[in-house]
């Protein structure tokens, strides 16, 4: 009864009562509640907007953010009735039937990874499905707004399989007319591989035409850390257009709120578990649509200041370059925006090193040749994934490392996210421990003796303290080749950690010329105290960079050292702090200018001490006479990449204030469309009584009003001059400040 009850309300809300043809005519996805703020066209677009300037199209582009959830599982029973949902594919479920014929094709697809990503390389093959009938939810929702799509729902059948997204995406796109799309997706970079090929397999009327409508894929912003790092800049939202600071994590917050059903429907029958979910996401899409008055307004203030931020400090950086240069790097963004399989501008270009992408392939390709003729004892999953996690796990916790280091003050905002970091870290290492046991059969011993030797009563190790125990952290005598290890993996990291230290130094020294170049530039025209600050902030955040990649290099060098012995790489000499600088950077000590101001307060002029390093003497660091040191075009290009992605900085936030003012004009759009499209069915209908016929009109008319009051109020709000509002947020962000230090 509980079920009919809210079945028949969600019929009504969606005005199906007020239909001659009757509930049986409701179309896919009719009585699912749309996000009034996303763009559909007839409802909340203007006329003409496919003919808009090229230029301004990105803000009638659909956002879409794509996961699977694998928590709202689904249990065999074997006594369970034949009870399918009341309203099948008309709200947030895909059309059951013809989804399960799709799958049906699909259950030994091959799943395909060139793309070491840490969450998909140690979760997607030990997902739990003994005795489940669904082992998860695909779903699809606005990547900007958080609503859930019309037919953004599916079961998953096998894990997370490509072809169920693939109808969960498409089915979400049913009925939208599309000019530009971009979807979010934390494996993206293999879902869009062969995108076009399993399209063919799907119905004729689900197929979208990828050569009308241009669509771009990327990774959400807290996943892409996950990726290698070639995988991170080919597909980072940064530097996609029309983005605006969408973060692609938004589906990830709808899960928070649908997971709580997961315990009362685990057991329940398909019919019952789907309109549970579905009356859940009823009340989150319409709440989501209440909060967008509030929401919108307060990331319009906070866009705004950002962005004329982002505008000054590309200015400062801008200030430096050529015009003809400018628009070299233009052309070249335009074209790896084009065709992303030209040069990427956001990167350095590494000569003489292969990338440390090239060394992982490689290592895999060597590891699968050993595999295949039976000369390796590797086995289970990747060895050169795990070495690369653990890899990824170091670069984490030297990322929190510098962060704790740089905060003199710790707030509120800045704990938190520290503690987020620290948390997401964790589960890594849990995993990464769990496939230590296979490839290191001598790691358990050694995390034993070493917990036996902390104090019981001290607190728990900090996740970015915790020692992992790579192969080159073990302890083993002179030359034992396997110190606990399963036979090649000493060697597998061994080459991994070469193309790290190699690739450190490209990196190191890019950065450096970067910062000498804007150091000589402030120095020869920046005056004031306003221009100096913002310099000088500029040249800070690069010798953050530099001092990043420095210890990336060192950690990878000592690992060397444990492994092969200290003079196994002489180009990979070790990196002292006074080996971080550019010919010429050394200049005098602190102690020697001291002296040089002491001689000129005694008389005795200001002739430099005797052991004052002198430009004769001064020696070059040896990073610059490595081999691939010395190209005259590494200046360049550091410049470029600083340039470069100062410019998408400011271009993001720049769009991301044009987005959220037509945001705001599109929900007041839908609200009309609202109203209006509830007067028309306050006609009598003939084929009903009067009493009927009058209900209907009531009801018809109580919801035009409702769109209009709201519409009002939404433009009231959305008047407020800027500065309240803005007075309004740090007035809550202090009082937030107060009870976090209680």
């Amino acid at each position: 009864m509980a079920r009919q009850w809210a079945f028949l309300w969600r019929l009504m809300r969606a005005g199906r009562a007020h239909d001659k043809a009757g509930v049986e005519a409701t179309a896919l996805g009719e009585c699912a509640v749309r996000c009034w703020a996303c763009p559909h066209d007839g409802r909340n677009l203007p006329d003409g907007w496919r003919e808009v300037d090229p230029k301004y199209q990105f803000l009638y582009m659909l956002l879409l953010a794509v996961d699977a959830n694998f928590r709202l599982k689904n249990r065999i029973r074997s006594n369970e009735l034949e009870d399918p949902s009341l309203g099948p594919g008309w709200g947030y479920w895909v059309e059951p039937e013809s989804y399960k014929n799709h799958l049906k094709n699909y259950v030994n697809e091959k799943e395909i990874s060139t793309c070491i990503a840490f969450a998909a390389l140690l979760q997607k093959d030990t997902r739990m499905t003994t005795g489940l009938r669904v082992s998860g939810v695909g779903g699809c929702v606005c990547a900007r707004h958080e609503c859930v799509r019309p037919n953004g729902l599916g079961d998953l059948q096998k894990g997370e399989r490509y072809s169920n997204m693939d109808w969960v995406v498409l089915s979400a796109l049913l009925g939208f007319s599309l000019m530009l799309l971009t979807i979010s997706y934390d494996i993206c970079c293999q879902w869009k591989i062969n995108l076009r090929e399993r399209m063919k397999a799907l119905p004729e009327h689900m197929r979208l035409s990828l050569d009308d409508v241009k669509m771009q894929y990327a990774l959400p912003v807290w996943h892409a850390a996950s990726h290698n790092e070639t995988c991170q800049h080919q597909n980072s939202l940064s530097f996609k257009v029309g983005v605006g600071k969408t973060d692609g994590e938004g589906v990830e917050r709808v899960w928070s709120g649908l997971n709580p059903v997961a315990f009362s429907t685990k057991d329940a029958g398909l019919g019952v578990r789907a309109d549970a979910i579905e009356g859940k996401i009823d009340s989150h899409n319409f709440l989501k649509n209440l909060g967008q008055g509030e929401a919108l307004q307060r990331k319009l203030v906070v866009a705004i200041a950002e962005r004329d931020r982002q505008v000054a400090a590309f200015k400062d950086v801008s200030r430096t370059v050529e015009k003809a240069v400018k628009d070299e790097w233009r052309s070249m963004i335009a074209g790896w925006l084009a065709d992303d399989s030209k040069p990427n501008p956001y990167v350095v270009s590494t000569k003489e090193y292969p990338t440390e992408a090239a060394v992982r392939a490689q290592v895999r390709k060597d590891e699968q040749v050993l595999v295949e003729t039976g000369s390796s004892a590797l086995q289970g999953r990747s060895a050169t994934a795990f070495l690369v996690a653990g890899i990824q796990i170091e670069d984490a916790q030297r990322r929190i490392i510098a962060q704790l280091k740089g905060t003199a003050l710790v707030v509120a905002e800045e704990d938190k996210r520290i503690a987020e970091w620290r948390q997401a870290l964790l589960v890594k290492i849990s995993k990464f421990r769990n496939l230590q046991k296979i490839y290191m059969p001598g790691a358990p011993g050694c995390l034993e003796e070493l917990e036996g030797t902390r104090d019981v009563d001290s607190p728990p190790v900090a996740a970015e303290r915790v020692k992992l125990f790579m192969p080159s952290e073990m302890p083993g005598a002179s030359g034992d080749g396997l110190r606990g290890c399963v036979s090649g993996l000493l060697l597998m990291e061994e080459k991994l950690r070469v193309a790290q230290c190699q690739n450190s130094l490209v990196s190191l020294r890019a950065r450096l010329h970067a910062k000498r170049h804007l150091i000589s530039f402030r120095n020869a025209n920046i005056t004031g105290q306003v221009l100096s600050t913002k310099a000088r902030t500029l040249i800070e955040q690069l010798g953050e960079r530099v001092e990043s990649y420095a210890n990336r290099y060192r950690q990878g060098r000592k690992a060397l050292d444990c492994l092969t012995g200290e003079d196994s790489f002489p180009d990979l000499r070790p990196l002292r702090p006074e080996d971080v600088q550019l010919d010429g950077d050394a200049g005098e000590t602190d102690a020697a200018a001291r002296k040089k101001l002491a001689m000129l307060g005694s008389g005795r002029g200001a002739r430099a001490p005797r052991n004052a390093p002198g430009s004769s003497k001064r020696v070059m660091s040896w990073i610059w006479t490595a081999a691939g040191a010395l190209d005259e075009s590494m200046m360049h290009e550091s410049v470029r990449v600083e340039w470069c992605r100062a410019l998408a900085r400011k271009t993001r936030w720049s769009e991301e204030v044009m987005l959220l003012r037509e945001e705001m004009r599109r929900v007041l759009r839908y609200l009309g469309w609202q109203a209006a499209w509830w007067r028309e069915r306050e006609v009598w209908r003939e084929d009903v009584t009067a009493e009927v016929a009058g209900g209907l009109r009531a009801y018809a008319q109580k919801q035009a009003e409702w769109a209009d009051r709201l519409s009002e109020f939404f433009r009231t709000k959305w008047n407020v001059p800027a500065v309240q509002v803005a007075q309004h947020l740090l007035a809550e962000e202090e009082l937030h400040h107060l009870f976090s230090l209680e």
